[in-house]
């Protein structure tokens, strides 16, 4: 049997080539948008693990929030006497601003690292002009006024903004420097969507000169060891914890390097991929209309072979074997097109992440398990697919009466007949599989398989059944609505015009394929609509959650002895406002109530990876803790009690926020200790707050009562609200007179992270644009597929005397119907799933953004427009003469 399926395959599929260009382009897109997403990950994972000395800078890498101390510093010179090579980066923000007069003062936050001579250890830093780092960050003037005058190399952005070159200067701090090269590719600066200004890098000589780093001050610092081959990283690794225990450093190896990237890039790839497997399942829908109207036209060939003796088991096997056989086809174009993708994922990735990383992502030279693995998958996927999507109308076969068939030349109506009863999609009872068992199996299967390939893809059960059941409901509504609207357009009152009546008629007669169409172009158009909104509703969200009196500035890193000076001067630039001024001491958990807070670092990453990530984020993370009299506003006690002002308690009182408390396991009357650079301070709980934390005011998840931080190295942050027009002097007078200042800008703040949702609504409408293709296929085949009803039609409306003109208003007015069905659906459906997402999972409000749906509604009814005059316009052409002699 399996030789006869296997010929009559062949057969069926020589003869008509081209009914199944639709079947496997639809196939293929779906498994092009899986495998392109797929394999871009796999090469970013592969990049990261190949580059992972040159992302992390080191073999290994101390990490710490302040100085290290004098113990800590000689435990590193001990280890360098073991051949272990090593170098310091300090990392901070800074102001810069234009170092001549008459130049102004425009003045620019900056991301400031300094290095020594021997960074980097592993990568390369491109400069231009080319030249040794530490030759382009000396001196560079014999003469230089005031001293010292120094060299940093900077990124081409900050040259933009201030509109400088290389050759000017620039005062960082207290010191000035000349630029002497522009950064092209920094090795140890990885894929980063949040930049708060362009990099600069100075020696540590020209840090020093400046005069940032005081006591408290926001610092990252970095010790970066290259190791001989002799010697272990995980070994030292964990000499160092032991021996680093009491300087709070996280150490970490080259091999588990940048866990951060990693989870963002699996989570970006996992979401991604949903998306494109949403499109491979619009094309399964193509596949199985395809298959429809082919069972259709070979209804004749059906009825021959089961009157010569073949079973019904038999022809369903042939043309079972002729669907995964063409979706094996369509699978493996698929793959070639996801790895012709990887020429243009990286530049569009590059559109999200600011990072020469994604420059590196390439196909590995030869086929590696890493590559092999998702094209195998995206094969399997489609092959499935293809599978689940064929077999309900292939059920059809079942129920051909040979009898009805050879009587159609005497009994037209048993054709008509025949259709609705073997298609099987007039009658619900057949559509549920309730008057068959082995249709209601088949539903089964294909519910089963469907969620199957979603956990599959998703890698997760719960995102995965969420998914699948999300599409289900979009699909079932998308039904729903388009079998409603057809049925609405066959009873309303007979248009005047024939080119709209015939448009109309074609709709919603028998055999139509409007309500699949619909389906798959409103899909595609439902995601992308999605997606515009909840861009616009969050973008409008950050803007408007922004309330009148919020703050324009953020001061930061504003010293004790620099306090009043700093108030004097922003009531002088203000005409009298006062900023609000906050001290700020930077700390770490080192006890809760009298256990000991010890962290596996080792397994970080994999716990991180599960729900206990963010649990652990709580314990691991540095807290920015304050002492304050009086309770913040928008802050709100919901157990305990705030310390009354003026009250001297007998010991340290802390407030904490209720989800850092409930992530803690505290409770009013816990006890906390927080290590302060090396000093443990202990305080009890008193109160448990609730924080609004888009209110735009300074807000902490620790309160201290006043007193509690005596003696600790305390630095302040100090807001004030001016308008715009102040904005920029205000900020030039604060860098002027406190260089070590640095000035955040709540404006440029927000406008960053628009940018980013941009980016990042960027990257899923590009892979939500294969939707759209696989549904604008989906539209082509069920063209096809009427495409010799439409030719008849033509030339006999051409015989009665219609010009081709009105022919073709009739093909535009049905395509334009269509689209406008399948726009009105999507974007309803669109406005209905932001909502949700918005309201349940990002407890944001739901924008009316009226330019996104018209825009959506009046792109699909063009696609439509497109779509159908590029399948049918051969028609118009066609003599009448020619064609009726064929009848």
């Amino acid at each position: 049997m399996m030789r006869f399926s296997l010929r009559m395959a062949w057969r069926e599929t020589r003869g008509a080539w081209r009914h199944f260009i639709h079947f496997f382009v639809c196939i293929a897109l779906g498994v092009g948008a899986l495998v392109g997403v797929a394999l871009f990950a796999s090469n970013v994972e592969q990049t990261v693990t190949r580059e992972a000395r040159a992302l992390l800078g080191g073999d290994l890498e101390i990490r710490l929030s302040r100085l290290l101390s004098e113990q800590g510093k000689s435990v590193l010179e001990s280890v360098a006497d073991r051949g272990i090579a090593m170098t310091h980066v300090s990392e901070l923000v800074a102001m810069a601003a234009v170092a001549e007069h008459d130049r102004g003062q425009q003045t620019q936050i900056v991301e400031l690292k300094a290095v020594e001579s021997a960074y980097p250890l592993y990568g390369r830093l491109d400069l231009e002009p080319k030249g040794a780092l530490s030759h382009l960050l000396a001196s560079t003037m014999d003469v230089c006024q005031p001293p010292p005058c120094l060299g940093a190399v900077v990124e081409e952005s900050l040259l933009i903004r201030m509109g400088l070159s290389v050759g000017d200067r620039v005062k960082i701090g207290q010191a000035i420097f000349t630029i002497t090269a522009v950064i092209r590719k920094e090795p140890d600066r990885v894929a980063n969507a949040f930049s708060l200004g362009p990099r600069v890098i100075v020696s540590r000589e020209g840090l020093m000169a400046a005069e940032l780093i005081q006591p408290g001050s926001r610092i990252r610092e970095r010790y970066l060891l290259r190791l001989p081959p002799t010697l272990s990283p995980q070994t030292l690794m964990y000499e160092l914890r032991g021996r680093l225990a009491g300087e709070s450093a996280r150490i970490v190896t080259y091999q588990n390097a940048q866990p951060a990237l990693r989870r963002f890039l699996e989570q970006l790839s996992r979401y991604l991929g949903l998306i494109g497997l949403t499109a491979l399942f619009v094309g399964g829908i193509g596949v199985g209309m395809t298959v429809q109207a082919f069972i259709r036209e070979k209804l004749h060939t059906i009825a021959v072979l089961k009157t010569v003796g073949a079973d019904s088991k038999a022809v369903v096997q042939a043309y079972l074997v002729q669907a995964v056989c063409l979706g094996l086809i369509g699978s493996v174009a698929g793959a070639a097109l996801g790895l012709g993708l990887q020429a243009v994922l990286p530049s569009l990735a590059k559109e999200v992440f600011a990072s020469y990383l994604l420059e590196q992502v390439q196909i590995v030279g030869g086929l590696t398990w890493a590559t092999v693995l998702p094209i195998m998958k995206g094969v399997a996927l489609g092959l499935l697919t293809t599978l689940l999507f064929t077999l309900w109308p292939l059920l059809g076969v079942r129920e051909i009466r040979p009898a009805l068939i050879f009587r159609r030349e005497v009994a037209p109506s048993g054709g008509v007949l025949l259709a609705k009863e073997t298609l099987c999609l007039s009658r619900w009872r057949h559509v549920f599989g309730l008057s068959d068992p082995i249709r209601m199996i088949c539903v089964t299967g294909i519910a089963v398989g469907l969620a199957g390939l979603a956990i599959w893809q998703a890698g997760s059960w719960t995102v995965g059944l969420l998914f699948i059941l999300a599409l289900a409901v979009a699909v079932g509504l998308l039904v729903l609505v388009s079998r409603l609207l057809v049925r609405g357009l066959s009873r309303l009152p007979r248009p005047r015009s024939l080119s709209v009546r015939q448009a109309v008629g074609n709709l919603h007669r028998p055999g139509s394929q409007a309500a699949g169409v619909m389906v798959a172009i409103g899909v595609g158009v439902m995601v992308i609509v999605a997606v515009s909104v909840m861009e616009h509703s969050l973008i409008r969200q950050i803007g408007e959650s922004r309330p009148s009196d919020a703050p324009t500035f953020f001061f930061i890193d504003i010293q004790p002895d620099q306090k009043e000076g700093f108030v004097r001067l922003i009531e002088q630039q203000t005409a009298g406002k006062t900023p609000e001024v906050t001290p700020l001491v930077r700390s770490r958990l080192h006890a809760l109530d009298g256990r000991p807070v010890v962290l596996d670092e080792e397994s970080e990453e994999q716990r991180q990876r599960e729900r206990e990530g963010r649990k652990r984020w709580y314990f691991t993370r540095e807290y920015v803790l304050t002492f304050l009299e009086d309770l913040p506003k928008d802050n709100v006690v919901t157990r305990g009690t705030w310390w009354n002002p003026g009250m001297a308690p007998a010991g340290p009182l802390v407030s904490v926020e209720e989800e850092a408390a409930r992530n803690l396991g505290l409770d009013v009357g816990s006890t906390i200790e927080f290590d302060i650079q090396g000093s443990t301070v202990a305080a009890e709980v008193s109160s448990i707050r609730k924080v609004d934390w888009g209110g735009f005011s300074t807000n902490f998840y620790m309160i201290l009562s006043p007193g509690s931080l005596e003696g600790a190295p305390v630095t302040y942050v100090g807001t004030v609200r001016v308008p715009p027009e102040e904005e920029v002097r205000l900020q030039r007078a604060v860098v002027r007179s406190f260089p070590n200042v640095t000035a955040i800008n709540v404006g440029d703040v927000l406008d960053s992270v628009a940018r980013i949702l941009d980016r990042l609504s960027l990257a899923i409408r590009s892979v939500a644009l294969f939707c759209i293709l696989a549904g604008s296929f989906v539209m082509a085949a069920a063209l096809a597929a009427t495409k010799y009803r439409r030719l008849y039609e033509s030339v006999l409306l051409k015989a009665l005397g219609a010009t081709r003109g009105v022919i073709a208003k009739s093909f535009a007015a049905e395509y334009a119907l269509l689209g406008a069905a399948a726009g009105l659906i999507g974007v309803l459906l669109a406005s209905a799933l932001s909502w949700s997402v918005l309201y349940f999972f990002l407890d944001v409000p739901w924008l009316f953004v009226p330019r996104v749906l018209v825009a959506g509604f009046a792109l699909t009814v063009v696609l439509a427009l497109a779509v159908g005059f590029l399948s049918t316009f051969r028609l118009l052409g066609q003599r009448p003469l020619s064609v009726l002699r064929h009848e």
